[in-house]
């Protein structure tokens, strides 16, 4: 990838170790852009302390740009800046948006809408379950599931929205080389390849330390509209993500687990605090207004609601245009497993979009218009 001079600017003073977000704005302020700041005798950049003067003068060499661009060509990452228009839009509204974001995969990262999904590393089979159909959900909206890949939670989290080839987006502590844990390594070749990004505000070859991980979290509910938190304990890091997302404003979920569960208790917690308690995609997109019915005309006339589907509703709604089918025949057709159709009929039933017949078969309903 070819940057111009503003570019490389930023990248150079965002990536000086020790620099962090705080005083790159701080150096931002005071010289008006990075640019400035390089033209700028070392004195006058003296009141950042004595170390991190030396270690943003050592990068003045050119030997420093080369190694950086070179550690980014050899991983195949590329570097956005918060000026950048694939640099996330909700991110950059927050007053601690990182200078510079390295991205491996799909490099345009303003999605729509994004979800972030986080939770517990030690799981148990109920909170797995859950993130991985929040996380297949989502994607089947065209939500990009946005998550830490941590063990546990955040691991089920992209695999359900790999499960259905939907984008997924993983925000490393690490270098965007650095896959940790070590054994998510084909979860991160399937992310990418399903046409997921992999992202970090550090630079390639970060290794991941337990200090960088609250600004993983911030990145992941700054750039969220919303974040479930699927299961927590009292004590849980996943609950550090809840308190960034509502202090940059943005719309807490929590999935509600058994009373007696250590892993629920900071979920239960967080719903009793004021989070939107969830059980699937469709109670986030509700909370959010995605899925709001409108009415094209007055009801008097026969108003028609305008309806949502995800991918796989719209293949079982496709498949009854010819007519009523029973379910046998909807899971040949369809290919997809009886579970899932049954599932999926319900949820269509439920809101009107088909209807059954006697002999337990299924139909289109009448005035029904699909979005």
């Amino acid at each position: 990838m070819a940057y111009t001079q503003a570019q490389l600017a930023w990248l150079r003073l965002a990536s000086v170790r020790g620099m962090g977000t705080q005083r790159f704005n701080a150096l931002l302020e005071r010289f008006g852009s990075p640019a400035a700041v390089w033209e700028t005798p070392p004195e006058e950049t003296a009141f950042l302390g004595r170390a991190l003067n030396a270690n943003l003068q050592a990068a003045r060499a050119d030997e420093y740009m080369e190694a950086l661009l070179r550690s980014m060509e050899k991983c195949g990452a590329v570097a956005i800046t918060r000026e950048d228009r694939e640099y996330p839009a909700l991110l950059r509204e927050i007053p601690d948006a990182p200078p510079v974001l390295y991205v491996r995969g799909c490099a345009m990262l303003d999605d729509a809408r994004l979800i972030g999904v986080v939770g517990a590393r030690s799981c148990s089979a109920y909170g797995s379950r859950m993130a991985r159909r929040l996380g297949r959900e989502l994607a089947e909206m065209g939500v990009t599931v946005v998550s830490g890949f941590a063990r546990g939670i955040d691991s089920f989290a992209h695999r359900g929205a790999i499960d259905v080839r939907g984008r997924t987006v993983a925000v490393f502590g690490s270098g965007v080389d650095v896959v940790y844990p070590p054994e998510n390594l084909t979860l991160a070749g399937e992310l990418l390849e399903t046409g997921g990004s992999i992202i970090s505000a550090n630079p390639p070859g970060t290794s991941p330390r337990a200090s960088v991980f609250p600004a993983r979290n911030r990145i992941i509910s700054g750039m969220s509209e919303g974040t479930v938190v699927v299961e927590a304990s009292q004590h849980s890091g996943s609950l550090l993500t809840a308190d960034f997302a509502l202090a940059q404003g943005r719309t807490l979920f929590a999935v509600p687990g058994q009373a007696d569960s250590a892993l629920s208790a900071g979920t239960n917690k967080l719903i009793r605090a004021g989070a939107r308690l969830t059980t699937s995609a469709r109670d986030v997109a509700a909370d959010l207004g995605w899925h709001r019915p409108e009415i094209a005309i007055p009801a008097a006339q026969g108003a028609a609601k305008i309806l949502p589907m995800t991918i796989d509703e719209q293949r079982l709604y496709n498949l009854l245009e010819a007519g009523p089918m029973d379910t046998d025949g909807l899971v040949e057709a369809s290919g997809m497993p009886v579970d899932r159709v049954n599932s999926l009929l319900t949820m269509l039933e439920i809101q009107g979009i088909i209807k059954q017949t006697p002999g337990r078969m299924f139909e289109r309903a009448d005035e029904i218009e699909l979005s």
